[in-house]
This record gives structure tokens, C-alpha cells and sequence, in this order.
């Protein structure tokens, strides 16, 4: 009958998020259930090809994304995106000075891409001891992040499409 204390659970429960990407609390991942856990059995018999999906895609853009204010997540010339088998590629995430600009470039060209974690870590109120921290490089990495769309269902023309326009940006 304590709803301050069910607020706050239901925070822990959820990484410590009333609200999503800001985190009152220091909490868990607890958020499972049987629908889920159903959901999940049927879907992990594909989950080696989705991976492998995601590769793919990473690879393209890795190969094709040619702008000189990107920076990307792996050297092209270094590293093959579909021999790296540790990285599933849940996010593709990209640099740039011009985050806001090239973001509102791209939803003009009707490509949806996301600020995942918009508040840092040492700024997060459940860090609240950590909020007077001078971290400058983390802060202007964390101001130049962008996640472009990855998901094993996109087509081949869809990811083209990407980075065609991020090379015309």
C-alpha cells in the first residue's frame, strides 16, 4: 500500500528508469515474463541468421559509406565486419559533428535513425555523485553519436538507399 515504494520498484526493475534513458536509480534488467519467454524460444531458431543479417548490412555500410564527416565504428581497411563473429551489430552507431543536422537530414529523407543513451552515465541521476565530473571527451563523443537503422528484415535497396543519402549529406 506504498505507492512510493511501487514506483520505485518498478524503476529497479527497468534500470532504474521511471523514464526511458534517464536513470533515477542504479537498476536491473528484470523485465521478463512467459509471454517473452515463449516469444523468445521461437524466435532464437533464427537467430544465427538475423546475426548474420546484421553483419551483412554493417559490412555495406563499413564499405560504402564514403563522407568524410562520418566516422564509423570499425576501419574499413582494417577489419572485415562479417569475420568479426563476437559483434551482432544490435546497434550501428556512427560519429559526426553534425549529429542534429545529418539526424534532421535524414528524416527529411524519410530515414529514421536514434540518439540510443542520450544522457550519459556521470550524468544520470542515480550517479548523482558522479554529475559534477569534468569528462570532456566523453561528453563530445556522446554529443557526435548516431545509431542508423539496422534490422535483419531490411532489403538491399533499403540499406543502399542509407547510404546513398548519408554520402550525399
Amino acid at each position: 500500500d506504498d505507492d512510493r515504494l511501487a514506483e520505485v520498484v518498478r524503476a529497479l526493475r527497468n534500470y532504474g528508469s521511471k523514464q526511458k534513458y534517464v536513470n533515477e536509480y542504479t537498476g536491473y534488467n528484470s523485465r521478463m515474463d512467459e509471454i517473452q519467454a515463449a516469444f523468445l524460444t521461437v524466435k532464437l531458431k533464427y537467430l544465427d541468421k538475423e546475426n548474420q543479417r546484421r553483419r551483412e548490412i554493417a559490412q555495406f555500410y563499413c564499405e560504402n559509406i564514403r563522407n568524410d564527416k562520418i566516422v564509423l565504428p570499425l576501419d574499413r581497411e582494417k577489419v572485415k565486419v562479417t569475420e568479426y563473429l563476437g559483434h551482432v551489430w544490435h546497434l550501428f552507431v556512427v560519429r559526426t559533428k553534425e549529429r542534429d543536422k545529418l539526424q534532421r537530414y535524414l528524416a527529411d529523407n524519410e530515414i529514421e535513425t536514434l540518439i540510443h543513451y542520450p544522457i550519459p552515465p556521470h550524468k544520470q541521476v542515480a550517479y548523482k555523485e558522479w554529475n559534477g565530473y569534468s569528462l570532456p571527451i566523453t561528453e563530445e563523443i556522446h554529443s557526435q553519436c548516431l545509431s542508423l537503422p539496422i534490422s535483419p528484415v531490411m532489403t538491399n535497396d533499403e540499406v543502399s538507399l542509407i547510404v546513398k543519402r548519408i554520402n550525399q549529406f
